[in-house]
């Protein structure tokens, strides 16, 4: 890949690394100091997640219905305007109020340059190896946090949380400027380009060789069977997404303090392999078999989380636990090709990323006040050790209602 491509993708790379990365990646090492600081549990320091997250879905829902060749730029400035002005507003707080407020403006921002915007525009301009180009972009929302949350951690610890708050605010600007600066359309057609790889497509195309599963793009409905099975799907997913987020404080909880700040960078580590792996796996084999064999993964990696009676085998855990992530993000997105087809995607993606959000909200304050209440993560690990089988006995049944349905519908016409 070269030239225009490489750049839409670096920019979108920019994009999901601050909307995601930043915002929302990196809140898990600030819980603690803040708690200490203003003299409150960490779960109500973790309601700014929730809050944000929030906030987040209703910009979302919408992104689809102004998405314009001339409002993208425009979309994209504003993002990064909402993200950093409200980082920088929280280093600034007092009281928990404050945070909170804060916290509606970054996830305001956030919504605007979510996974909606970005996978809508990796839909447009990638068809060859789309899986894989999706996963890359996508692995970029932990990238950030692999990097930086060792530099933001020691930040926090010789200058204090707010500086560090401050930090993550110019970094949100920096990471949006390619899109800014760069030429990017939502379609390549505005630039007299054709899609990525579409010569590859229409010759799979024609051999019946297309990876969707869906219907045919005409037959959409959010009454139908799948669609309900999607919407269980992403509630499942999205409910054991934000355990990485309290991993660091688990580690301190656990008596493993001295593991807290590299115990985020292996789970965002995690985040970025994992991405990267299911879009291989998704173009060689499927979708569903990545979705499956991931949340295995999870169940697998929730023992060692569970007992913590090794450094190592914690350490290794957060690293796999997080290839979650990958079900939650690139996982939701494929699967709603699979299920819907790409001339629905933009009808079924927000609607579910916005019913995703409130699932992700809840887990998030939920796990804080959990914990602050029992003492302990037991109760949570056996919870999401449930909810990732039911993610996979989810997906088989999606899939298999999607085809079952094409068949009928095939055998009609």
């Amino acid at each position: 890949m070269k030239g225009k491509y490489l750049t839409v993708l670096i920019a979108l790379c920019g994009i999901a690394s601050a909307a995601v990365g930043i915002c929302m990646n990196t809140a898990g090492l600030f819980y603690k100091p803040i708690a200490a600081d203003l003299g409150v549990g960490i779960g109500s320091v973790s309601l700014t997640m929730t809050i944000l997250t929030i906030a987040s879905s209703f910009t979302a829902l919408f992104v689809p219905k102004v998405l314009k060749e001339g409002l993208l730029k425009w979309i994209i400035i504003t993002s990064a305007a909402l993200m950093g002005g409200g980082t920088f507003l929280m280093a600034l707080a007092k009281t928990p109020w404050t945070l909170y407020i804060a916290s509606i403006i970054r996830g305001l921002g956030s919504g605007m340059g979510s996974f909606v915007l970005v996978t809508s525009i990796l839909n447009n301009w990638y068809y060859k190896s789309h899986g894989l180009i999706t996963s890359i972009a996508l692995s970029f929302s932990g990238i950030p946090g692999v990097i930086l949350s060792p530099i933001i951690t020691s930040l926090i610890n010789s200058s204090g949380w707010r500086a560090a708050m401050i930090v993550v605010a110019v970094l949100i600007i920096l990471l949006t400027l390619p899109a800014i600066l760069l030429n990017v359309t939502i379609r390549p057609q505005t630039q007299g380009m054709v899609p990525y790889g579409y010569e590859e497509f229409l010759a799979e195309k024609e051999k019946g060789n297309i990876r969707v599963v869906a219907a045919g793009d005409n037959d959409f409905s959010y009454r139908t069977k799948e669609f309900r099975l999607a919407v269980l799907f992403v509630i499942a997913v999205m409910l054991v997404a934000s355990l990485p987020n309290y991993l660091p404080a688990y580690a301190e909880a656990s008596g493993l303090a001295s593991i807290s700040g590299i115990i985020l960078s292996m789970t965002l580590a995690g985040n970025i392999v994992s991405k990267v792996f299911f879009g291989v796996i998704a173009d060689k084999f499927s979708a569903k078999i990545s979705i499956v064999l991931f949340a295995f993964i999870c169940i697998v990696s929730i023992i060692p989380l569970y007992l913590h009676n090794s450094t190592t085998l914690v350490l290794i855990a957060a690293l796999t636990y997080n290839f979650t992530a990958a079900n939650s993000s690139v996982g939701v997105s494929i699967l709603t090709s699979d299920l819907f087809g790409e001339g629905n995607y933009s009808k079924a993606y927000p609607m579910l990323s916005f019913i995703g959000s409130y699932a992700l909200a809840f887990s998030s304050a939920a796990i804080g006040f959990i914990y602050d209440l029992s003492g302990s993560y037991n109760i949570i690990f056996i919870a999401i050790f449930l909810i990732q089988a039911f993610v996979i006995a989810i997906t088989i049944l999606s899939y298999r209602s999607a085809a079952e349905r094409k068949k009928a519908i095939q055998q009609n016409a």
